[in-house]
């Protein structure tokens, strides 16, 4: 049996970040599984937390199978997409001591909206989300600054700046001499 929650019920259409709790109760006499997380277009996963081997496909292997095992799954947006009410699929596969493929999968309701926007209501926040967030980030027993009343943790994706040496501008291109006669 799978069973996700959101941190927030809401994802920024740009530059938002959420996280998925996936709870995986596998079946009796399962020796592995492995989880696939399916994205709408627009919504990237981030970093994982939990005991699972990524196989650089994508896939999550999950080798010791407790009576439940736990993701903390990042997911966020880099550029604008649509807003509206999108879908996760989560899939799981178990494999049992003989073979035997069992699959199952689950969708997670998730709405995307303008985070500056006027008509979006505050977001439903699930804590024990939130906190196991916090401790995966090392900031359960850190002291937070509560006087000031900053009670915010900053969970900004990091950017990723790709340099190629071969870019050149459309002035540059115009403009440019390229050196290679003899002095």
């Amino acid at each position: 049996m799978i069973t996700a929650r959101l941190a927030k019920s809401v994802l920024e259409n740009e530059e938002g970040l959420n996280h998925l709790l996936i709870q995986i109760h596998p079946p009796e006499m399962s020796d592995y599984a492995v989880v696939r997380l399916v994205m709408p277009e627009g919504i990237q996963v981030g970093e994982t937390y939990g005991e699972f081997e990524a196989d650089g496909s994508g896939d999550m292997l999950l080798h010791s199978l407790d009576s439940m095992n736990e993701l903390l799954v990042e997911i966020y947006t880099g550029e604008a997409i649509t807003c509206g009410q999108v879908s996760l699929c989560i899939v799981v596969k178990y494999t049992d001591l003989q073979g035997n493929v069992e699959s199952e999968q689950l969708a997670v309701q998730l709405m995307i909206a303008e985070a500056d926007s006027a008509e979006t209501e505050e977001p439903e926040i699930d804590e024990e989300v939130v906190n196991k967030v916090k401790a995966s980030a090392g900031l359960a027993g850190a002291e937070r600054n509560v006087s000031a009343g900053n009670d915010f943790l900053d969970c900004t994706p990091e950017k990723r700046i790709t340099f190629d040496p071969h870019y050149r501008s459309e002035l540059e291109k115009q403009y440019r001499v390229d050196g290679g006669g003899a002095f």
